[in-house]
């Protein structure tokens, strides 16, 4: 191996500031601005980028959202304001993570702020992803079980999304005691232990692993639903009422009158139905669009996230010329 120099190893060992410096997060980065610069400069601007175009758009969505029409017509108006929230607060703390890694600001270093910062991540990325699951079964309930859904009223989903974000937080808070400020390199550096590993585990395949596969059973039940259901459309049984009375025994001005006053109510009616379940198709399609879209980001990053544990690293400490060869 390339990078089995036990001289260099013991070398940098015997000396204190090297062997400091060897652990900061400063020499990852460096590690990576040797050997992969044009992806750290991609990595430092373009995902600033994105988390500015992130932030616009979910104080947008947000915006919209709560309006009061908007929670009038559905639950899911609940679900994705909070949704939008909490993806903006994801966004800002990866905006202060980034200026901690990699471009070595140090907005991390500070005795509190390091366990509440990784506590808040954390949480934020469960509430997310809760939040996701819960309006999913709620469509599902309604589409499959009209009945069933009614547990999931205006006044319960309140209820539910904050029952949610307790849990988020409750299962956040162990970052605390995961993360603390390393008196060897000053810097908010994470303490691996028993505790942490089976943690980790627990919480990445329930969360990460088990629920974006149960959003995906319940929107293939959901699209199943829909397309059985086909293009029903409300109305009918005014236009069979309508035809009926134009076939009875009834004569005249008035009851012409009362048929022209019937039809026009008839298709106001209509049309105030279609519209309604026009917004509730809508609704249903922005809903299954946002847990597909949790689907196809969360499952790939959660498979990698367990398989990084299983790959072997290379001898440290190496020389940055030594790991081309390694």
């Amino acid at each position: 191996m390339a990078c089995n120099n036990t001289t260099y190893s013991e070398y940098i060992t015997n000396h204190t500031e090297l062997f400091i410096e060897f652990h900061k997060n400063s020499y990852f980065v460096s590690l990576f601005d040797y050997h992969i610069p044009n992806t750290m400069v991609a990595h430092r601007y373009v995902t600033l980028v994105w988390v500015v175009i992130g932030i616009f758009g979910n104080i947008v969505s947000a915006l919209v959202w709560a309006n009061p029409r908007m929670r009038t017509c559905n639950t899911a108006a609940y679900y994705l304001t909070c949704l939008s929230i909490a993806d903006l607060t994801f966004l800002v703390l990866c905006f202060i993570y980034e200026l901690e890694n990699p471009w070595l600001l140090g907005s991390l270093d500070l005795a509190g702020w390091c366990q509440i910062f990784n506590m808040a991540n954390m949480s934020v990325q469960y509430f997310c992803v809760f939040l996701v699951f819960a309006f999913t079964v709620e469509r599902f309930l309604s589409m499959c079980f009209p009945f069933k859904s009614e547990r999931f009223g205006k006044t319960r989903t309140p209820k539910i999304i904050m029952g949610l974000l307790s849990l988020a937080i409750l299962m956040g808070i162990p970052q605390t005691y995961f993360w603390s400020i390393q008196s060897m390199t000053g810097e908010c550096n994470l303490s691996p232990s028993s505790f942490y590993s089976m943690f980790t585990w627990l919480s990445e395949m329930a969360v990460f692993g088990l629920l974006p596969v149960l959003v995906l059973l319940f929107n293939i039940a959901v699209l199943m639903k829909i397309r059985s259901v086909g293009n029903l459309t409300l109305g009918n049984s005014s236009n069979d009422s309508r035809v009926s009375n134009r076939n009875g025994t009834f004569n005249g001005n008035s009851t012409i009158a009362s048929e022209r006053n019937m039809e026009t109510t008839h298709l106001s009616g209509r049309a105030k139905g279609e519209a309604k379940t026009k917004s509730y198709k809508g609704t249903t399609v922005t809903l299954l669009w946002v847990s597909f879209f949790l689907i196809l980001t969360m499952l790939p990053n959660t498979v990698v996230y367990i398989m990084q544990q299983r790959v072997k690293t290379g001898f440290m400490p190496c020389r940055k010329e030594d790991m081309l060869t390694d």
